[in-house]
């Protein structure tokens, strides 16, 4: 449908277009940064496109009782739309029907028959273009987040045992003297730093004039060595002093467009992991609309002595209806 937008261009009598369309919840916020479904929320947003969503009520439809959503897409913003995008909590505007027509019992009121004009009342939010309890004017960046991929140092711990040295010399039976070699030199016993392990290792190959294959070193790395959080970050190979991300401990961060990454980092991440760091070369833009996050209303809890009364109520109802049964 975009793309049968019409041009702006006043000057040859040319408008642009307006369209609705309505949708289900997800195509809000489906799909992390990166994904298809971002990427066009992030396509229509980043060219100011959006105008206006709107949340309509339940069991509107006859083959379903979900939430929809009115998409309003343009290219034609007044001028004192642009660069925002309104929603708009219409879900609590609707009369209920005399006669259910499979899952759609609800309508929104027209005016006639008695009925509250509650159309013209969503027309008139839409036009007022204020903030209140039903309409949230935002920007377009609001709604945008960067995903930065934070990565962890991995950690292994070395050991030689019979039962792995076995299982590596099944794959690789020419580099016995060498897995011999190591055993005689390193060791059974555990060792919390990988980078010494191998360091020494290597000039012990190094003496014998041994040459393994990238696969064969890789192999020994993962047979004779386990994941510890106590042990020494792995270094990684010819980096000097860059550490190996551990892809087990890998994770993300969404940080809203309008906060400073770094500043997010320091406060929210390292105070809980403080040997993280960020890859930002990672970083992806994505784009989610929320509408619980701008229309959320806190319902306090009952207090415990009205539920402690209601269960005793409802205990004193069971003993006496057991009594009738064995009467």
């Amino acid at each position: 449908m975009i793309s049968k937008f019409g041009r702006v261009a006043p000057e040859q009598q040319e408008y642009g277009s307006r369209l609705a369309i309505v949708f289900s919840g997800s195509p809000l916020f489906t799909g992390g940064a990166g994904s298809g479904e971002s990427d066009i929320r992030k396509w229509i947003i980043e060219n100011d496109w959006l105008e206006a969503v709107i949340a309509l009520p339940e069991q509107m439809f006859y083959n379903t009782g979900i939430g929809t959503y009115v998409w309003i897409v343009t290219n034609r913003k007044e001028t004192r739309r642009r660069g925002k995008i309104q929603l708009l909590d219409a879900r609590e505007y609707y009369v209920p029907m005399r006669r259910s027509l499979g899952d759609k019992r609800r309508k929104i009121g027209e005016g006639t028959e008695g009925e509250t004009d509650q159309i013209a009342d969503i027309v008139k939010l839409y036009g007022g273009f204020t903030d209140g309890d039903k309409s949230k004017t935002l920007d377009n960046e609001d709604f945008g987040f960067t995903r930065v991929t934070v990565e962890r140092p991995l950690r292994l711990r070395y050991r030689m045992t019979v039962e792995d040295k076995a299982r590596f010399l099944d794959s690789c039976p020419h580099l016995l003297d060498d897995v011999q070699h190591i055993d005689k030199a390193l060791g059974r016993e555990p060792r919390g730093d990988w980078n010494a392990a191998w360091s020494s290792i290597r000039e012990l190959l190094r003496a014998q004039k041994s040459r393994w294959k990238s696969q064969e070193q890789k192999l020994f790395r993962e047979v004779f060595s386990e994941r510890d959080v106590e042990a020494t970050p792995v270094i990684k190979e010819g980096s000097g002093e860059d550490y190996e991300p551990d892809s087990k401990l890998r994770d993300y961060e969404n940080v809203p467009l309008k906060q400073d990454v770094d500043e997010y980092f320091r406060r929210e991440v390292l105070p809980h992991i403080p040997d993280a760091w960020m890859d930002r070369s990672k970083d992806k833009r994505g784009y989610e609309i929320s509408f619980n996050r701008y229309f959320y209303r806190y319902s306090p809890l009952r207090p415990l002595e009205d539920i402690d009364t209601d269960l005793k109520n409802a205990e004193q109802d069971i003993l006496r209806l057991l009594g009738e049964v064995a009467s």
